[in-house]
């Protein structure tokens, strides 16, 4: 689902005159999703440490000062989902915040520099018990692209090479190949305060899926309210994470504090955090407060009405019983 999306992204035009004034802020935004493969090492590694094909990584970004960069370079800082594969006993994946430099070189070529934290969630088995292990290291990334502009304006097939540094935990080395696009014409932030802005209700429906092995997908749903203003957005939802018929039925009330990044007209990814407060049924009833992460891509569908794509983390901090949820939904506004 997510690669559906990023690719009607990819290929969406960057759109016409922009009517709204906005922030002058006009710098660039950039979109790329990349598969490969890889191996871990060291930690707790065993048995087969290949990745079995299956890492990815979604990064979005947004570009810095030109100021910072130089000329013929681009700085942005990028948000990213990087999923490790299936390595023997280790399915690790986490979310990244990296500085990115860019150069062009000769001809359609372009290289790119980037690293920055890593938080990630390792499901594994220690001592017989599967547990979802948070940790944080380092997410060092090389890249070359090679324009495809009579494809589209700033899109480019990327090769890249990923290297996470943990302290204490296993590392790992993978190759990657995607797509991506470097959208330089974005439109401008509405020059709107946050807690001014018009009131968005939402409802969305989708599945969860709890990470640890032996767990039924659960169908799940959310009602969001949501205010944007200018960069940002704040919203309260509530969250229904449905039952993995094992250990976790979840559902509770959660805010969340948003950077939204405008791509075309038509199209806007945002990122949000916060904290989630919710009820377990199936452990007694236990209440707790765990941590929510969403990527989420918009679609206008009219002045007030948007379609969305959401992919969303929820953190236990318990050692157990973390989720990925995917919802579609739509979004209307009330209010001048």
């Amino acid at each position: 689902m997510k690669l559906l999306c990023c690719l009607t992204i990819l290929l969406a035009g960057t759109g016409g005159a922009h009517a709204q004034a906005g922030d002058p802020d006009k710098r660039g935004a950039y979109l790329s999703f990349q598969y490969g493969n890889g191996r871990i090492y060291g930690g707790n590694s065993s048995g087969d440490t290949s990745m079995a094909w299956r890492s990815g990584e979604l990064r979005v970004g947004r570009d810095l000062d030109q100021a910072l960069a130089g000329a013929d370079a681009t700085a942005r800082i990028d948000f990213l989902y990087y999923n490790e594969g299936h390595p023997f006993n280790n399915h690790r994946d986490g979310f990244a915040l990296q500085a990115t430099y860019t150069r062009q070189l000769s001809g359609r070529f372009a290289a790119e520099l980037s690293a920055g934290p890593y938080s990630n969630y390792n499901t594994t088995t220690i001592d017989g018990v599967q547990i979802n292990d948070a940790a944080a290291g380092v997410l060092f990334t090389g890249a070359l692209r090679y324009a495809l502009d009579r494809w589209a304006p700033g899109a480019h097939v990327r090769l890249a090479f990923n290297h996470v540094w943990m302290r204490d935990k296993h590392r790992s080395n993978a190759v990657m190949l995607g797509i991506g696009r470097h959208f330089a014409e974005v439109p401008p932030f509405p020059n709107t305060d946050v807690l001014r802005g018009r009131r968005w209700f939402a409802v969305s429906y989708g599945v969860s899926q709890t990470t640890q092995a032996g767990r039924q997908v659960g169908r799940s749903g959310t009602l969001e309210a949501k205010q944007y203003g200018g960069k940002w957005a704040l919203s309260a939802k509530a969250v229904f994470e449905g039952d993995d018929q094992v250990l976790v039925d979840r559902r509770g009330v959660a805010a969340q504090a948003w950077f939204v990044q405008p791509i075309t007209d038509d199209w806007q990814v945002s990122a949000g955090v916060g904290p989630y407060l919710a009820q377990n049924r199936r452990t007694d009833h236990s209440t707790g407060v765990h941590g929510l992460v969403t990527m989420q891509f918009e679609r206008n569908m009219g002045e007030r009405t948007k379609a969305f794509f959401a992919f969303s983390r929820v953190k236990s901090f318990q050692e157990a019983n973390d989720r990925d949820i995917f919802h579609f939904g739509a979004t209307h506004a009330f209010g001048s």
